[in-house]
């Protein structure tokens, strides 16, 4: 259980590191998104700035790696949880 405490604690942090570097990079070129709307209305988005093909990527990046960590972490949870059911 330490060890795999320890895997996700290293994964977290290689993931904040990861994402403290994409800051400081596209630091530049930041842009803001909203959404306006209601239930009332039409739902809108709102870009204050053009974004940038390399942004985007960086960002899809990033959700990519934060799904991909929460994929192992359930996956360990279940395989946890068979075990301890037998």
């Amino acid at each position: 259980m330490k060890k795999g405490i320890g895997i996700l604690a290293g994964l977290a942090a290689a993931a904040g590191l990861f994402l403290l570097a994409l800051g400081a990079w596209f630091r530049s070129s930041q842009a803001s998104v909203a959404v306006i709307g209601g239930a009332d209305g039409p739902t809108s988005i709102f870009v204050a700035a053009k974004i940038n093909g390399a942004a985007l990527t960086g960002a899809g990046l990033a959700v990519l790696a934060v799904g991909l960590a929460a994929g192992i972490a359930l996956a360990a949870v279940r395989r946890k949880r068979k075990k301890g059911s037998r």
